[in-house]
């Protein structure tokens, strides 16, 4: 591994620089240490300048659960204090907000994991507002997504002048690596983010191009990767802290966890969302055409870093079980026969081929990945989504609370 990133630090003066990624060291969480590597890195990276007077500038860390900052499963308060005190400097509003998995749903509960994780102390001393990324949600489209091209998102990212997205650098049993395109999938509140999972969790290149193709409806300005004690093992909740003492920042998140990626022994490329972000023009995921600027990556990475053994929660649910889930909670498109005049719009909307041309069209339901482009794209209304009874039951629930 040592001679290939020795051959990306050749390759890299040969061929035209793409993006940028600072990398400065950072050997604790002491506030002082923070807000030094935090300033550092951002300035290596040229991003101080997008903190500027009377932005709503939006943090948005991981903060996947209610556990303490020193089990390494969140974002560390002192990187988000940091980020934070340097854009009030500037003369920005600040505002910190995510969407925890059922937490989220909770006001109280949401309250307890913010103590938990440190941000309601950081928020207090910083004076900025905790937001919870349920209370108002919004539409956003990306015509050039490939499977998904509309999503539900909090309004509070849409209303940021500004978002910094501050992700942990961990492992994941599904993408392999929680990095800074994996972060930004906490936009989507609540469980929409869960019906994703069993929309595109049996296929693992379905789910990473489900999350490229948010990042292409989402372009936060800065990214700032918390990597002083990252999560290495089962992550992103059950693996062992490792110290790695790095702080990173770029304004191209898939370049971020290309190097973030190498620094920890993994090809960047091996990374889905990082190669498929990097193929459909949506970062630079090439190590040689990425500028590093601080710390060499043969300087700092790690070489005993232990990587995820790729298994997660949903694989693990027996194939029969996952299966009854997606019929009962995922919505199903279902042709309006009397309707169809088959032109064909769905046919060619179709991203995995999974509808068949005929007057009406045929769908096959076993290979459709529930994208529901070809509802979107027909002007007849002859395409209708039917929910399974699990999903209206939770709906009901949902809207009477």
């Amino acid at each position: 591994m040592l001679r290939t990133l020795q051959l990306y630090g050749t390759l890299q003066t040969e061929m035209a620089v793409e993006s940028v990624v600072s990398v400065v060291r950072c050997a604790d969480y002491s506030t002082d240490q923070v807000k030094s590597s935090v300033e550092q890195a951002l300035d290596l990276a040229g991003l101080r300048q997008s903190f500027k007077r009377d932005l709503k500038v939006l943090l948005k860390p991981n903060l996947l659960s209610a556990r303490s900052p020193e089990d390494a499963v969140t974002t560390h308060p002192a990187v988000i204090r940091a980020v934070g005190e340097l854009a009030q400097v500037a003369g920005c509003e600040v505002i910190i907000g995510d969407s925890p998995p059922f937490a989220g749903e909770n006001p109280g509960r949401y309250a307890k994991l913010c103590e938990a994780t440190g941000v309601k102390a950081v928020s207090a001393e910083i004076k900025a507002q905790i937001v919870r990324f349920e209370e108002c949600v919004a539409a956003i489209a990306n015509p050039n997504g490939r499977f998904y091209r509309t999503f539900e998102i909090a309004q509070a990212v849409l209303d940021a002048d500004l978002v910094v997205n501050i992700p942990k650098l961990k492992t994941h049993g599904l993408t392999l690596l929680t990095g800074a395109v994996k972060n930004l999938f906490g936009c989507v509140p609540g469980v929409r983010k869960g019906l994703f999972h069993v929309q595109a969790a049996e296929d693992r290149e379905i789910f990473a191009q489900m999350l490229v193709d948010f990042l292409g409806a989402i372009k936060p300005g800065v990214h700032v990767m918390d990597a002083v004690v990252g999560m290495e093992g089962e992550g992103p909740n059950a693996g062992q802290p490792k110290r790695i003492g790095l702080v990173l920042a770029s304004s191209d998140p898939v370049a971020l966890d290309a190097v973030a990626s190498a620094l920890i022994g993994i090809d960047p490329f091996s990374i889905a969302t990082t190669r498929l972000a990097h193929e459909q023009g949506l970062g630079c995921g090439d190590i040689s055409r990425i500028e590093v600027r601080g710390e060499a990556i043969r300087d700092v990475v790690v070489r005993d870093f232990r990587q995820s053994s790729g298994r997660n929660d949903w694989t693990r649910i027996p194939s029969p079980i996952r299966k009854l889930l997606r019929r009962q909670l995922v919505a199903r498109p279902q042709v309006v026969r009397s309707k169809c005049v088959g032109c064909g719009d769905c046919v060619r909307a179709c991203p995995v081929h999974a509808i068949s041309p005929g007057r009406p069209v045929l769908i096959d339901l076993e290979a459709c990945i529930r994208c529901y482009c070809c509802h979107e794209v027909c002007n007849l209304s002859a395409i209708n989504l039917r929910h399974g009874l699990v999903k209206m039951f939770l709906s009901r629930f949902s809207e009477k609370r």
